[in-house]
């Protein structure tokens, strides 16, 4: 069966408390009842309140911060700092805990919970980084020989699961937050790279590229190598398409891209994460761009008949756009003068009158060409 990342996550989250409880006496304290810390660490043990107990901890450090115990105390701290939402000092001992341990999975989780808690995108790739590191190291860990210790290994391993997917959640829904597409299109790498077939990667990957807000160059850069990895996302084809078009470079593959999108806007369902009324705007600006694309293509490969077909079907959605139209009505003034000849179809050429009057009576780079094309037709057809 296959659960929503909305529903996995909230399933990640009871399975790691679990394995937080499990994971809470992995160090053991080294008492000597006859020396000054060994007393202390007693005392600590046998402490009920957690003030208290705190303060004990924290005096502890400040006396014997070399002591054999030390990486206990640490875990004692990070239990209490972890309570008490104290999320500075819990990355601080989950460091210091880790410079002395540096195996220790529990403390690494409790540094990425508290990043995440601080809201902070710096430190939670860092310790969702080290977390699925750690995990993945303790997933190696062979089978004890003492049946004795076995539980206590199967339970560590069912932490360290826990741990891998609540780290690729956490990278994941790390690179969703960013508005910086390049930084999520980094973060979503990352994510890949170490787990390609991930269950979170489409939580990662950006589907959207707004040219309004990015540089061209750099809108094309992050679409051609988004293409790469993900060939079916239609922001990402249009960018290229688009940019090509302008160039008049790779036409072929301009039409092809075309073809594609409005195969995709008209079979793709809804996205989870856009309303209906965005969706069907952004079909209804792709129909039209990817059929004016088309068409163009298809007039410049002088395919006349092709031409004329999806750019009457851009019409009805470009109209907004002048550029497109000016051009539209001019591929549409010749491809019907062509067939009008091709075809021996005097109604062809009143349509490409048509057309051709309707772009020249806009102003745009075309305006000139189709009044040429007017005379033209008036001369060899009489058609006015």
């Amino acid at each position: 069966m296959k659960i929503s990342v909305p529903a996995l996550a909230l399933l990640l989250a009871p399975l790691l408390l679990a394995g937080e409880a499990l994971g809470a006496d992995r160090h053991k304290p080294d008492v000597d009842p006859e020396s000054q810390d060994g007393i202390l660490l007693q005392r600590i043990q046998q402490e009920p309140t957690q003030p208290r107990k705190l303060a004990l901890l924290e005096k502890f450090l400040a006396e014997y911060p070399h002591a054999t115990s030390i990486a206990w105390i640490y875990d004692q701290l990070l239990l209490v700092y972890m309570d008490q939402s104290q999320w500075d000092r819990v990355i601080a001992t989950a460091e210091a805990l880790l410079a002395v341990d540096p195996n220790d999975l529990d403390s690494a989780h409790d540094a990425l919970k508290a990043a995440q808690a601080q809201n902070n995108p710096e430190l939670i790739a860092k310790y969702a980084e080290l977390a699925w590191d750690l995990a993945a190291r303790t997933l190696q860990t062979p089978k004890p020989a003492d049946p004795e210790e076995v539980p206590d290994w199967t339970k560590q391993l069912n932490f360290a699961r826990d741990n891998l997917a609540y780290s690729e959640y956490a990278l994941a829904t790390l690179a969703a937050a960013q508005t910086d597409l390049q930084k999520r299109t980094e973060l979503a790498r990352a994510l890949q790279q170490r787990n390609p077939k991930s269950q979170f990667l489409a939580l990662a990957k950006p589907t959207f590229i707004e040219l309004a807000t990015l540089n061209p160059a750099e809108a094309l850069r992050l679409a051609q190598q988004g293409l790469i990895e993900n060939p079916d996302n239609i922001d990402f084809l249009m960018t290229v398409a688009d940019h090509d078009m302008t160039i008049e470079k790779n036409l072929p593959q301009v039409l092809s891209y075309a073809l594609r999108i409005l195969e995709l806007v008209q079979g793709k369902p809804q996205p989870d994460d856009i309303r209906p009324a965005e969706w069907e705007k952004k079909q209804a600006k792709y129909t039209g761009w990817a059929n004016w694309l088309a068409g163009v293509v298809y007039a410049k490969q002088a395919r006349y008949g092709l031409s004329d077909r999806y750019l009457r079907a851009a019409l009805g959605y470009i109209r907004d756009n002048s550029r497109l139209t000016a051009a539209a009505y001019f591929y549409l003034g010749y491809d019907n003068y062509a067939l009008a000849s091709e075809l021996s179809d005097r109604g062809r050429a009143t349509e490409a009158v048509k057309f051709s009057k309707l772009c020249a009576d806009m102003d745009s780079p075309f305006r000139s060409l189709a009044l040429q094309n007017l005379e033209t037709l008036r001369n060899e057809y009489n058609v006015e």
